[in-house]
């Protein structure tokens, strides 16, 4: 009987000890199971590319929370020091935040998909633009026409770069009006991937952008003069307002279109606004330097704005002095009449708007020079000497009375 009682009491025991780990077990098996689905699903809702995937991943952690709940205070002890319900808390709020995330996604992404479109309208106006552009130029090059008619084609080569000009401006516009709200922001791989997918509708913005550059830097190297002042200033305008707006959203356009070479893109384009920006720079000078030449007005070298402004008030400022040398005689005031014609004109009238948005000259540089001018005109302007004679004609006059009267006493 005593060792019937000892086996059963050795059998309890076991029996407790068993439950007892097996319990241990159990417990543990639980902590596991939830930290694993967890991380699972933390994981998932971040790299979550739809809001559908997301409102499907925030079901599963309405699930995981009711098929845990039961285990709350054993989770809460696991998980110290989180919890159970700080861990769920925080599955949702990730959720919430996707699901913003892509929210804004699909709305930038529908007006990039609108853009490409745009983009992709704009490219083939400027192509077609372009093709006739250089059917003119070879026509032009090739021409056996009459003057009359050889200038009238050189007109309508004129007034496509205008046109053409004018597309490339509002190309630029748009961009910057759609991606100016994108300046200074970091993409996470997940925005980028979602921003990017609006190409498969329309041109990727970067070819583009590196098509209109070489197409510009192509016919301004191959001008043969055709082109007049008024269209360099205005293709230095169009050049410069391009490089502004790549400058501020170039970053970003390379990183979202650019894949895994955006800073070759960035760098190539770079490179071509840079080369764009000298032959810009250089035919634009070179042809009012030779507009001045012909209308006799010789300021000196120049290449950029300061030296412009420079050679204008260091000439203003020599005439000006000579005018003063010469008070008996009027012959500087041609050369002020065939400047001030030029000023008035040309500078800021007929070429004023692309002056001023190019900076070729500011307006407080602009208000100076006419300041000066002012001046000049002044001391140059013919003098009458009527005056002056009858003047001195009464003091001889009066000179002689007095000589008269006084040999008369």
């Amino acid at each position: 009987m005593k060792r019937f009682y000892k086996s059963l009491f050795l059998i309890i025991g076991l029996t407790l000890v068993t439950s007892n780990l097996f319990a241990q077990t159990s417990d543990y098996q639980v902590k596991v199971n939830f930290e694993e689905t967890y991380n699972e699903l933390k994981a998932s809702i971040d790299n979550a590319m739809t809001v559908d995937e997301v409102d499907s991943l925030s079901l599963e952690v309405e699930n995981l929370e009711q098929n845990y709940t039961e285990h709350k205070q054993l989770l809460d002890n696991a998980l110290y020091p989180e919890t159970f319900s700080s861990s769920i808390e925080e599955l949702k709020q990730d959720a919430r935040n996707t699901e913003h995330l892509l929210l804004v996604i699909e709305d930038q992404g529908e007006k990039l998909t609108r853009l490409s479109q745009e983009l992709s309208n704009y490219r083939s106006e400027i192509a077609n633009l372009g093709n006739r552009t250089d059917s003119l130029r070879n026509e032009i090059n090739s021409s056996e026409k009459s003057r009359q008619d050889l200038s009238a084609l050189v007109q309508r080569y004129r007034s496509n770069i205008e046109k053409r000009d004018e597309f490339v401006l509002n190309m630029i516009d748009s961009l910057f009006v759609t991606y100016r709200d994108l300046e200074g922001a970091s993409f996470s791989e997940v925005e980028k991937e979602a921003y990017a997918r609006s190409i498969q509708s329309g041109d990727n913005p970067l070819e583009v952008i590196q098509g209109i550059i070489e197409e510009n830097i192509q016919i301004l190297k191959s001008d043969d003069g055709s082109l007049q002042t008024e269209d360099h200033l205005r293709m230095y305008v169009v050049q410069s307002r391009f490089t502004e707006v790549w400058d501020k959203i170039g970053n970003e356009l390379a990183d979202l279109y650019g894949d895994d070479k955006s800073e070759q893109w960035k760098s190539n384009i770079e490179d071509q606004l840079q080369d764009w920006k000298a032959s810009t720079s250089k035919n634009m000078w070179a042809s009012i330097d030779t507009h001045l030449e012909q209308n006799n007005v010789d300021l000196g070298a120049f290449d950029n704005n300061e030296s412009f402004y420079n050679a204008i008030e260091s000439f203003i400022t020599k005439a000006t002095d000579a005018s003063r040398d010469k008070v008996m005689t009027n012959e500087n005031y041609e050369d002020f009449q065939a400047f001030y014609d030029f000023w008035n004109k040309k500078i800021k009238s007929d070429w004023g708007e692309f002056v001023q948005e190019g900076e070729v000259l500011t307006m407080t540089q602009i208000s100076t020079i006419d300041t000066e001018i002012m001046t000049w005109r002044d001391e140059s302007k013919p003098r009458s000497f009527v005056v002056p004679i009858l003047l001195g004609l009464s003091l001889i006059t009066i000179v002689g009375l007095i000589i008269v009267l006084a040999r008369k006493k």
